[in-house]
């Protein structure tokens, strides 16, 4: 009889101790909390990405300042690096007696550059207007040999 008393005491103390275990201690809800739902971070400023973005849109804006100031605001350039953007005018000249001018809008995407140009002209007086072709440029490799291709549409058709 005495050693059934004991095997229910042991059983008893095994279940209590197994019990106690599997159940979470309550100073541990904030711990567990914590790992399940992380706290806000406390800086709000811009990511690193969006800060190199921005200091390589004032550093293009910066040499097309300088660039335009040195050429006697013949060449410009404008950068957007954030919308991956660039713009390009190139010229002088007066209107009643000779001009040219050219202007291109580049877009960027993941390789690729699509360009468009347009190109003015004046003569005495008369102004002639190019709408040139859209142009796309890639990279390109052959034979080990690095280069561009440019890729001009001869054939548009927009439905």
């Amino acid at each position: 009889m005495e050693g059934v008393r004991s095997v229910r005491w042991l059983s008893c103390v095994v279940l209590a101790v197994c019990v106690a275990a599997a159940a979470p201690a309550r100073s541990d809800d904030a711990v567990l909390l914590a790992s399940r739902w992380p706290s806000v971070p406390t800086g709000h400023g811009l990511s690193l990405e969006d800060q190199i973005t921005d200091r390589l849109t004032l550093l293009g804006n910066e040499l097309g300042k300088h660039l335009d100031l040195l050429s006697g605001d013949m060449f410009q350039l404008t950068v957007d690096c954030r919308h991956r953007r660039a713009r390009v005018r190139l010229g002088a000249g007066d209107d009643e007696h000779f001009a040219f001018r050219f202007a291109g809008d580049i877009q960027f995407d993941d390789v690729n550059a699509h360009i468009d140009a347009r190109i003015d002209l004046a003569f005495h007086g008369h102004l002639l207007h190019l709408e040139l072709p859209a142009l796309e440029m890639s990279p390109a490799a052959y034979r080990g040999d690095y280069g561009v291709e440019v890729k001009l549409p001869l054939f548009v058709r927009k439905f």
